[in-house]
């Protein structure tokens, strides 16, 4: 599970971690200073790797920061 909590509003939620993802899924990514949208380029235990749209960008990311889109 992953927690989540608001400081402006001190809302506190959470969410399972993706445990199914898949090359080739579009996914976004919870990062601490922005949100990328993306597709699955690699999949590993841990981390996966988001590709942007048309190849704007390549990057490793924790699993637990994915989400199916």
């Amino acid at each position: 599970m992953v927690g989540y909590r608001c400081d402006q509003c001190a809302h506190a939620w959470t969410r399972p971690v993706e445990d199914d993802l898949d090359v080739h899924d579009v996914v976004r990514v919870d990062l601490a200073d922005a949100t990328l949208y993306g597709e699955i380029w690699q999949v590993e235990d841990d981390r996966v790797q988001v590709r942007g749209a048309g190849g704007e960008w390549l990057v490793w990311v924790e699993r637990w920061r994915v989400t199916t889109y």
